[in-house]
């Protein structure tokens, strides 16, 4: 395991929404992350999000936030910033890897204390170097890193990088995942502006946004260029083993099972039990009204990896209801 993360010190600005941002803070990884007047215990770090340079992190209910601190709080418990002289995804990964170690090691006491040292075992993530807690799991043909959502096997040639490739925050379904500008031009006689903002998407959300910003453009010339954009974006670059995932997907959303499910299967050839392809399958399944197909397929989905958090969380609902 690593046992410390490999950035000690580092300075960043608050942000808060309309993206206005303050002067330089100090903050620092050690005991507790430290930011600006404030001591967050690792254990009160629910969560940190990255969005373009942005690094949000939602603060549990624990934490006793300092005066200056307090005043850059969002929704109650997020704070976003900005870090200076390194990336936010390099300070998320420091802090993940942070997380990932004293979870692990927790885990690992815990075990030892009840005579269950056999069951302790853990990997590193080969994309994001966090330590995966698989204490108790049988070994499975994949695994999954929850702080970057790559899915691996033992082999590096057999990493989907969640960098890239995760689930879309906005349907659920796994893709290719990109920044997408939305963005709305107005004129009412003599008052005109804008509107925009930055969606995160996968490909098939995207033609929607697409066709969705084109119509509301398409009396003012101005917006039409971006949302084309949108479009065009959404085409290029996909990765040649993943094509046909947004057909699959555009048609899984619709409701149209029996078209999705062959797509899916051919990409199946190609990444045998996927757990990622496997779960649109289900949901694919659970939109054409086929439940017990669905809830067959999310279990092949987790015998092939499982720490699949997607499946997880789409197979409680299922088990409620039964």
């Amino acid at each position: 395991m690593r046992a410390t993360s490999d950035i000690a010190t580092f300075s960043f600005r608050y942000v808060l929404p309309g993206e206005t941002i303050f002067g330089k803070r100090d903050g620092a990884i050690g005991r507790t992350l430290t930011l600006d007047d404030t001591d967050v215990p690792w254990d009160q770090l629910l969560e940190t999000v990255v969005r373009e340079n942005r690094l949000g992190l939602v603060l549990g209910i624990g934490v006793k936030t300092g005066k200056r601190l307090g005043k850059y709080l969002s929704d109650g418990r997020v704070v976003v910033i900005s870090p200076a002289g390194m990336s936010a995804g390099q300070l998320k990964r420091a802090l993940d890897r942070r997380i990932s170690v004293l979870e692990a090691e927790q885990r690992r006491a815990q075990l030892i204390a009840e005579g269950q040292e056999h069951l302790v075992r853990s990997v590193e993530c080969p994309v994001c170097k966090a330590t995966v807690d698989l204490s108790g799991l049988e070994p499975t043909r994949y695994v999954y890193c929850r702080f970057c959502e790559s899915i691996f096997a033992d082999a590096p040639k057999h990493v989907t990088d969640g960098r890239v490739h995760r689930t879309c925050e906005e349907c659920g379904m796994f893709d290719r995942i990109q920044s997408y500008p939305e963005f709305y031009f107005y004129f009412l006689l003599v008052v005109y502006g804008f509107s925009y903002k930055q969606r995160f998407l996968c490909d098939s959300c995207a033609h929607q946004l697409f066709f969705k910003t084109l119509l509301a453009n398409f009396l003012f010339v101005v917006g039409i260029p971006v949302s084309v954009w949108v479009k065009v974006k959404s085409l290029r670059g996909r990765e040649p083993m993943f094509d046909a995932l947004p057909d699959g997907n555009h048609h899984a959303k619709a409701g149209r099972y029996q078209e999705a499910v062959p797509i899916y299967k051919r990409l199946l050839h190609k990444h045998p039990d996927h757990p990622g392809i496997l779960t649109n399958q289900a949901l694919a399944q659970l939109h054409g009204g086929h439940e017990q197909a669905a809830g067959e397929t999310l279990a092949r989905a987790l015998a092939a990896c499982n720490s699949y958090l997607p499946a997880l969380q789409l197979l409680q609902p299922a088990e409620r209801r039964a």
